[in-house]
């Protein structure tokens, strides 16, 4: 779901992992090209918020070549499997248990993700300069304003119509054009979610001061491993009361819509969603059958000049 009413994760910290899910997300069928080029990707997504100099853009590069191998080979086969069991489930039709068990599935290989880019995200950021953090500081506040701009300052009711247009153009991409019916569904979802701007805003930029704070503390390495370490994997821990409540209201609007719709999917959307899965799922084999040997790690991320 597009910003405001599901807000993305995204900074330099989750970069592989934003960048991994490409293929998730175009479900086109150059997804094999898209990954064998994600190596580059990692590297230029993250010099949009540092200005990163050669010998670190060397290392990142040589370290990301790592991590998608094991990436390749430990988890596309778990991602073809959850999109085979998801595929079986679509065809028979759902309910909002199943659909759960598919989130968790996929929250756990995220999760391992995560954990194993940690130790990465904890090595380059250790040798950052104090002018690198300020750059990055800036561009993360610039990434705030980006990320909410089609939603700032908007009524409601024109803040809904937003989402509807994002929703329906992303689900038109995988379905097909929506039924009258399922049009209905989605214009009553939308009446029932509540902006979240101002908490996400909070959230965000509480959670993004005290990254900078452990930056500054990046000498202590024992102490700034540990925090970097905890709000790449616990971010909802910056959650504020008044966010976590919105979140959890909503969730269940999310899965509820989720599991309406795909009961009231046509053969013919069916059919479409179908092929896009298994495009997917012989892509993700196809990937992880590679024989590729292991490139060697980079070592220690070097420090900027």
């Amino acid at each position: 779901m597009p910003a405001c009413f599901d807000r993305s994760k995204t900074h330099i910290l989750r970069c592989l992992l934003l960048l991994m899910a490409l293929g998730l997300h175009s479900g086109c069928s150059s997804l094999r090209l898209v990954y064998s080029n994600l190596d580059r990707a990692v590297v230029w997504r993250a010099t949009d918020y540092v200005d990163l100099d050669r010998a670190q853009r060397s290392w990142l590069r040589q370290e990301a070549r790592v991590y998608l191998h094991w990436h390749r080979h430990e988890q596309l086969p778990q991602w073809a499997s959850l999109l085979e069991d998801f595929d079986t489930a679509v065809q028979a039709g759902v309910d909002p248990e199943q659909l759960m068990a598919f989130e968790e599935r996929a929250e756990e290989l995220i999760t391992v993700m995560l954990e194993r880019a940690a130790p990465l995200t904890v090595d380059l950021m250790a040798g950052f300069s104090d002018a690198q953090i300020r750059g990055f500081a800036a561009a993360l506040e610039a990434s705030n304003e980006d990320l909410n701009a089609d939603y700032e300052d908007l009524p409601v009711a024109e803040q809904r119509s937003v989402w509807r247009q994002k929703t329906r153009d992303s689900l038109d991409r995988w379905i097909g054009r929506l039924t009258p019916e399922q049009e209905t569904l989605l214009v009553a979802v939308s009446e029932s979610l509540e902006p979240d701007n101002s908490e996400w805003v909070a959230f965000r930029r509480q959670w993004q001061a005290d990254l900078l704070d452990a930056l500054d503390r990046r000498k202590q390495m024992d102490e700034f491993e540990e925090r970097v370490v905890e709000l790449l994997l616990h971010r909802e821990r910056w959650y504020s009361p008044e966010y976590q409540e919105v979140l959890d209201r909503r969730q269940p609007l999310y899965r509820q819509f989720a599991v309406d719709l795909i009961n009231m999917l046509e053969p013919e959307q069916k059919r479409r969603l179908s092929g896009r899965l298994s495009s997917l799922i012989r892509d993700f084999e196809a990937l992880a059958a590679s024989s590729r040997s292991a490139p060697e790690s980079a070592g220690p991320a070097p420090s900027a000049r």
